[in-house]
């Protein structure tokens, strides 16, 4: 089971300058921790991740011309990180808001 001290040192290193000197056009980024019970036997660790857009011209369509592809974000850079937190076997769910607060685009596992 992961504890919240894991999840707040993860969230305090993406939202350092490591992210945004790759992605400008991130303000921040939310992490919200919840375990699922699937049945009475096993646990199933789940994250969603909130990134948070400064930039009101991104939409689904233009994301990756403007060269921001959140799938890599997610899988490359914060996965990346996980190690060091101890973090394995977790199952992320992302949600991509604009700096108005409508949804840029999301994607569920």
């Amino acid at each position: 089971m992961i504890e919240n001290f894991q999840i707040k040192g993860l969230e305090r290193l993406i939202n350092s300058s490591v992210i945004k000197d790759i992605y400008p056009m991130v303000d921040h980024v939310d992490l919200v921790y919840d375990v699922e019970k699937q049945d009475k036997w096993r646990r199933h660790d789940h994250l969603d991740i909130n990134i948070f857009l400064n930039d009101p011209t991104f939409t689904k369509e233009n994301m990756y011309n403007k060269e921001f592809d959140p799938h890599y974000l997610v899988e490359h850079h914060i996965k990346s990180y996980f190690p060091y937190f101890d973090l394995k076997n977790i199952a992320m769910d992302f949600i991509v808001w604009g700096p108005d607060g409508d949804i840029v685009y999301s994607w569920k596992n």
